[in-house]
């Protein structure tokens, strides 16, 4: 898809009015897990080699962890341009609908949903999520269907996106 003049459409970029925003970070209690983790290490690595080598190396492990938590926490958004889902994007031009899951629903969506699906699925941060259909014949993908903690206000921050931010002024552009 090729940039419009006028600031239009182009491809991997969010658009300027977030409707809804959401990052999916781990729970607490893998937080203080990393944090027991390194501790242990770092109380054998001190008696084996030193107490300043065991605190060094157990907060290097510490800062390790946490880096790998935040940096592979998702962050769910909705604009006037598109959906995102991690470094996932969806424009608002393709998408049909959307629908919120309760647990049995994102169960039978994961367990026996359709394997095309785009899935976007954290364990921690609930059972619950969002069903976004997708009008596009090109995808293929039928949907994505994303884990959130609030799947009544996504799917209806993503249907109120769609039905007023897609517009050709931003949504995809085809032509030459």
């Amino acid at each position: 898809m090729k940039a419009q003049a006028g600031g239009g459409w182009s491809e991997g970029h969010d658009g300027k009015h977030r409707h809804y925003t959401e990052r999916l970070f781990p729970p607490i209690g893998i937080f203080i897990l990393v944090i027991g983790v390194a501790t242990l290490v770092g109380v054998a690595y001190g008696a084996a080699y030193g107490a300043p080598w065991g605190w060094g190396f157990g907060v290097l492990l510490v800062a390790i962890g946490m880096g790998v938590l935040l940096g592979t926490s998702t962050t769910i958004a909705v604009d006037d341009r598109v959906v995102r889902a991690g470094r996932a994007r969806l424009p608002l031009t393709a998408i049909g609908g959307a629908e919120s899951l309760d647990r049995a629903a994102m169960q039978q969506a994961r367990r026996h949903g359709d394997p095309r699906d785009y899935l976007v699925l954290r364990a921690w941060s609930s059972g619950r999520g969002v069903a976004i259909a997708l009008d596009d014949p090109r995808d293929p993908h039928p949907r994505w269907v994303v884990t959130t903690r609030h799947p009544e206000r996504l799917a209806e921050a993503v249907n109120n996106a769609a039905t007023s931010g897609a517009t050709p002024a931003n949504g995809p552009h085809t032509g030459g």
